[in-house]
């Protein structure tokens, strides 16, 4: 079992969904990778936070009279076995149950949105001072080639884009270094660019739940707050995030991303691996199966 193997079944190993087998065989890739090791402590860190957060949210706890409401919902349901299934009260009784778990999820979502994105900008501005600016990681950087044989293919990518030069309206871009590095338990591909005398990082990493796809009018976007003058661009695709790491201005650096990050994500956007699908799809039919189940007692 390689790292990608482990890092795209982590959430599924974290639930307790996986066989005992593959259960095993992530145990066992555990003992060796250290790296893997730190990515299943910050998500399972980041689920009790979550988890924590939720159970401590005014607006997440049910009223006064929810259960006797709920009581007499359910004594309702056996006596409307005779009404058509679209009068039925039961049928209301899922629906708001549908209604009450979107909404839950939706605030689930929303806050784990904002804390990985502000994750994810910490962990670029850290690694973009300590490799691009101090060169002071803890661990060597890997060759890009290296990179996609033991981590993820789409490193390969970045063997050629962005081009070593980038010409732009306010000045050419000069690529320096490429490579892949760490930081904390977040892997990157790590292009090193000079612009306008200045840094700067092009960074790529899984996307990290916040999928969304891109269009002809995407447009980047900051993420996080600045960091020692450091700001961070985001361009999101459906796998990937292309980050922009400088001390630019925030303007310029939006800018530079429109040039340099978007047709990158458009090109990782095209090559997109079928197993990659595949797992996205798992999620939303996982999402939907719990629903199904949580309305099969209303039969």
């Amino acid at each position: 079992m390689t790292c990608r193997d482990v890092w795209e079944i982590a959430d599924s190993f974290l639930s307790e969904e996986l066989t005992t087998e593959t259960t095993h065989e992530i145990l066992g890739h555990l003992e060796t990778c250290p790296m893997c090791r730190m990515e299943i402590g910050a998500r399972r860190r980041l689920r009790g936070a979550l988890r924590d957060a939720l159970g401590r949210a005014p607006e997440l706890q049910p009223s006064a009279d929810f259960g006797n409401r709920l009581r007499e919902q359910l004594r309702d349901v056996s006596l409307d076995r005779a009404r058509p299934w679209f009068l039925s009260r039961r049928w209301l009784a899922l629906a708001a149950s549908v209604v009450l778990a979107l909404g839950v999820a939706g605030v689930v979502l929303t806050k784990r949105s904002v804390v990985s994105a502000e994750a994810l900008a910490r962990d670029a501005i850290g690694d973009h001072q300590n490799c691009a600016l101090k060169y002071r990681l803890v661990r060597m950087p890997v060759p890009l080639e290296e990179a996609a044989r033991q981590f993820d293919s789409a490193y390969r990518h970045l063997l050629s884009a962005p081009p070593d030069d980038v010409p732009t309206a306010d000045g050419p871009v000069r690529v320096t270094e490429r490579h892949s590095c760490a930081y904390g338990a977040r892997r990157f591909g790590h292009v090193i660019m000079e612009y306008r005398g200045r840094v700067v990082s092009l960074l790529m990493t899984a996307n990290a739940g916040r999928t969304r796809h891109i269009g002809p009018d995407a447009i980047p976007r900051v993420i996080g707050r600045p960091i020692d003058g450091l700001s961070v661009v985001s361009v999101d695709g459906t796998h990937y995030a292309i980050l922009l790491v400088s001390d630019l201005d925030r303007t310029e650096l939006t800018q530079l991303s429109t040039a340099v990050s978007v047709p990158l994500v458009r090109r990782l956007e095209v090559s997109v691996t079928p197993e990659r699908i595949i797992f996205a799809s798992r999620q939303f039919d996982r999402a939907f199966q719990l629903l199904t189940l949580s309305g099969a007692q209303y039969e």
